[in-house]
């Protein structure tokens, strides 16, 4: 059997960031609100080897769309996913996830 080293990055607000660090992501880069630095934080993460899913929130996503859809074109990996966070529902799916990962409900 192979064993295949699967390694999350996160990138996104500030919150989100600290929820994705209490569920187990080792590596998180918060970015308040400027463009520029999300999109080169993402460009930087994007060009490592050891990286395998980029976690990001739908604000990066909208801010790098661009970037986003030139990276992949480019290459299959790493796989960028877009964080579920829409609160139309009346409760926060990305608190739920992290419940169900972490089994337990935190608030900040």
């Amino acid at each position: 059997m192979r064993w295949i080293n699967i390694y999350l990055v996160a990138v996104g607000d500030p919150k989100t960031c600290t929820w994705l660090k209490l569920a187990g992501i080792g590596e998180v880069y918060p970015i308040e609100e400027d463009l520029q630095d999300s999109c080169e934080v993402l460009s930087n993460i994007w060009l490592r080897k050891d990286i395998s899913i980029i976690l990001i929130t739908p604000k990066i996503a909208e801010r790098c769309h661009q970037r986003i859809t030139e990276f992949m074109s480019e290459k299959t990996f790493p796989v960028i996913m877009e964080l579920p966070t829409d609160l139309k529902k009346g409760k926060d799916p990305l608190t739920e996830l992290i419940r169900q990962a972490v089994g337990i409900k935190l608030e900040l």
